[in-house]
């Protein structure tokens, strides 16, 4: 988070994953309280969560690069070129599909989406 939002205006969507529910990185957003507001998000959801579509544009541009990373600093520098190369466009699309995406979750009542 300090690496991605340096001023410490940041904002995490907590879907409940277990890494994300860790002790450690609780505490640490307790500590972090002033700098970046912790959202809460329902379980089991990515079709409400416009950032599994950007991990999953950034993941396909990854591995579709050769040769594959060398070593983890490789892949740093290849994950922050990709994603501060990514669209604007993709980004105002899926903050636009966000009512879309709600109406078909109360559609199916919290089940699966076409998301």
């Amino acid at each position: 988070m300090a690496f991605v939002f340096p001023n410490g205006n940041g904002i995490f969507q907590q879907d409940n994953t277990p890494c994300h529910k860790a002790r450690i990185v609780l505490q640490w957003f307790e500590e972090h309280t002033d700098e970046f507001y912790l959202m809460s998000w329902p379980p089991n959801s990515p079709d409400l969560n416009p950032m599994e579509h950007i991990w999953d544009v950034m993941k396909r541009q990854l591995r579709a690069q050769t040769p594959p990373c060398p070593n983890i600093s490789t892949l740093r520098d290849r994950c922050l070129d990709i994603w501060y190369n990514l669209s604007p466009v993709m980004y105002q699309k899926l903050v636009a599909s966000m009512p879309r995406r709600v109406a078909a979750v109360l559609k199916a009542k919290g089940g699966a989406t076409r998301y």
